[in-house]
Formats: structure tokens, C-alpha cells, sequence
């Protein structure tokens, strides 16, 4: 996919937030579709735990509509009238190079009349009441609007893996996401952290976690923290992650990283970037080279054309792929691998003596060919 694709993708995108604002009232099924692109969707949702009007964007795999089997994770954007369309841009180009699954993307902001997104996003985001912050302080009641509304609804109107969400934020939102970390991981999987306002409330960040690991030696999540080295809370960063990595929480992946020259706002686009990496990270298994010896021999798609697999070092490999040679390939669940820890999928065909026969591999965006085991 080309860049112009994705620069008009993410201009497209920008048009929602200056022109959705006319469909608060109401949501006619053909006021679903803003124009944005196919499969994406302008949704609302009128809580009735907070009273808050709720704006959701949404963006949807380019094959959702043909896949009607293929259920997909979800990643929860804060800030949606800030950052959803360039989360969308940047997940689509991850997504090109296949460091990233196919995702639903969903913009948590704001609707009404000309909305006080800050206002409105200090009150959600915030876990304490501060009486220099006006009406502060409702994280529990967010995370309650998380819970019982907005997940189930986007659970019941899309196909989901609800076992595979992911929650991002900055500033404000980061505070949140950091919150969620130790408030609501049941319901979301992977974190990532961007320049979070730790100062908030005398550091009541850091009280959260201690709070937490008095009572919790495990912690199963993914989890990406990270900052501007320009940004004014980077020592709050620093401490953040060396109080994290000393628990040791079974189960958590933990990264912290610095984004050198830039700032507040400006560390945002790698960020999110590295974030999802992180997130989305294919975690390969360990197989014997006698479990992988079946896999080894010869594969063929056309006379001429074929791959050998080999063991290199104790991993299956492509003995040469293109000009690279003695490539490796990554164990996922048994008879799936994936190349150099990419979406990329080799899945081995078996016949119906559980032999193997066959490999079918993606070999561009989309291009899925089979290739017959030769010997």
C-alpha cells in the first residue's frame, strides 16, 4: 500500500472531527458511515453511569466485511478527537510490513455541541479529586463506563477477541492507562503509556502500584511505558519503570523507552508506534529438532520454483530466501511459524494420516500460495 494511500486515509479521517458533531442526537443507520473510508463508522453512546455523551470512532479491517468468520482484537485510542486518525495511519502502516494483526481501532472521545474536551477528559481520566482540577477525579466511574457499556457495545456490534484488547493513552490518558494497569486488567491486555502525567495528585501513580504489589506478584500484561526525553516529567518516567521492573510481576512484559528530541506531544507518533510493537509482538515457542525434523525438506509451488527447510541452529530456517540464507523460522502454536517474528504465516498442511504435505505461506500483502512437500 502506498504512502499517498495512507496520507489520504488520514486526512479523510480528520474530517470527522470537524464535521460529526451535527449526528449527536440521534444515529440513523446511514448516518453510520462518515465518508472516512470503506469500513470505517462514526458510532454514539449515551452513558447512563456518568451522563456523558460519548463519540466512538471506528475503524475496521479492510477485509472485515468479506472475513465474516474472522473475529479481530480491539484497540481502545483515549483522546479519539486528538489521536484516533493518526493511530489508524500508523497501525496501517505496521500492518503493511506485518509487524502488526489486523485491527479494530476504536477513538474514544467526546460528543455534543462544541464539547470541553479538556474539561470533559479531566474528569474521566483522572483517579482523585484535586480542587485546582474542576470536577476531577472519576477514573472509577470511567473505568465502570469502560466495563459495562462501551465494551459490551462494541463486543455486541463488531466480531471481537475479547481476550486481546489494548488501551493506549497520553498525558491524561496515560494516567488512565496506567490506572487500568492496576484497576481493569481483566479487561484490557496490552498498555501503552505515553509521557503519563505521574505528578498528578503528589504522585498518586506510584501509590497505585505499591498498592498493588502488596497484594499481587503477578501482573499478565503487556505493557509499553514511554516519554519525550524533552517532556518535563521524564525523571517521573525513570522512577515509574525502575519501581515497575523491581516487582518482577510473573507474567508482565514490561518496556520502558525513551524517545530522544522530543517532547510532551511530540513523542506521541513513535510512541504509539513502538507500543503496538510491543503489543503485538509474536512470542515464538521452543520446539526439540526432533519435533521440527518433520517440517525439513523440499516445497514446491512450480517446476523451478520452491524452498528447502533446513534445521540452522536448532530453529527450522529457509536454506535461502531470496539473497538471504539460512533464514529462520519462528514456532507459534504447533505447524504455524511466522518469519523473523512478523505476521507473515507459514502453516504446514498435513494429509489424512497427520503427514505433512504441504506449506501454505504469504509471500506479499495478502498473497497466500500453497506449496506441495516434494521430499
Amino acid at each position: 500500500m502506498s504512502h499517498l494511500k495512507y496520507s489520504a486515509t488520514f486526512l479523510i479521517l480528520l474530517l470527522i472531527c470537524a464535521h460529526a458533531n451535527a449526528q449527536e442526537e440521534q444515529e440513523p443507520e446511514a448516518l453510520r458511515y462518515q465518508g472516512m473510508c470503506v469500513g470505517s463508522e462514526t458510532r454514539f453512546l449515551n452513558s447512563k453511569i456518568n451522563d456523558k455523551h460519548y463519540k466512538l470512532y471506528i475503524s475496521l479491517p479492510d477485509g472485515y466485511e468479506t472475513q465474516k468468520n474472522e473475529k479481530y482484537p480491539v484497540l481502545y485510542a483515549l483522546d479519539g478527537q486528538y489521536d484516533f486518525a493518526s493511530i489508524v495511519s500508523i497501525q496501517g502502516s505496521l500492518r503493511y510490513d506485518r509487524h502488526s494483526p489486523e485491527l479494530i481501532i476504536v477513538g474514544v472521545s467526546y460528543a455534543g455541541e462544541n464539547p470541553d474536551y479538556e474539561a470533559l477528559r479531566a474528569n474521566d481520566m483522572t483517579p482523585t479529586a484535586l480542587p485546582q482540577i474542576k470536577n476531577s477525579g472519576d477514573a472509577e466511574q470511567f473505568t465502570a463506563v469502560f466495563r459495562s457499556e462501551i465494551i459490551p457495545f462494541i463486543d455486541k456490534e463488531y466480531r471481537t477477541q475479547t481476550e486481546n484488547r489494548t488501551l493506549t493513552g497520553t498525558s491524561f490518558a496515560g494516567l488512565y492507562t496506567h490506572y487500568a494497569l492496576f484497576k481493569a486488567n481483566d479487561l484490557f491486555h496490552n498498555f501503552v503509556i505515553c509521557n503519563p502525567s505521574y505528578w498528578y495528585d503528589n504522585g498518586y501513580a506510584f501509590t497505585l502500584e505499591k498498592d498493588y504489589s502488596k497484594s499481587n506478584d503477578s501482573l499478565k500484561a503487556n505493557v509499553f511505558l514511554v516519554s519525550g526525553s524533552l517532556d518535563f516529567t521524564v525523571d517521573l518516567h525513570h522512577k515509574m519503570a525502575e519501581q515497575i521492573a523491581s516487582r518482577k510481576y510473573k507474567g508482565l512484559h514490561f518496556k520502558s523507552s525513551i524517545s530522544e528530541g522530543l517532547g510532551h506531544s511530540g513523542a506521541k507518533a513513535e510512541g504509539y508506534s513502538k507500543g503496538m510493537l510491543h503489543s503485538f509482538k509474536i512470542r515464538d515457542i521452543e520446539l526439540s529438532e526432533a519435533q521440527l525434523q518433520k517440517y525439513v525438506g523440499t516445497y514446491r509451488f512450480a517446476p523451478g520454483k520452491e524452498i528447502s527447510l533446513i534445521l540452522h541452529e536448532g530453529r527450522l530456517a529457509i536454506a535461502q530466501f531470496g539473497k538471504q540464507t539460512n533464514l529462520p523460522i519462528y514456532a507459534l502454536p504447533e505447524d504455524a511459524f511466522s518469519l523473523q517474528g512478523t505476521y507473515k504465516i507459514f502453516e504446514f498442511n498435513k494429509d489424512n494420516e497427520g503427514t505433512i504435505n504441504g506449506l501454505t505461506i504469504e509471500l506479499g500483502a495478502d498473497n497466500l500460495v500453497t506449496l506441495a512437500k516434494v521430499d
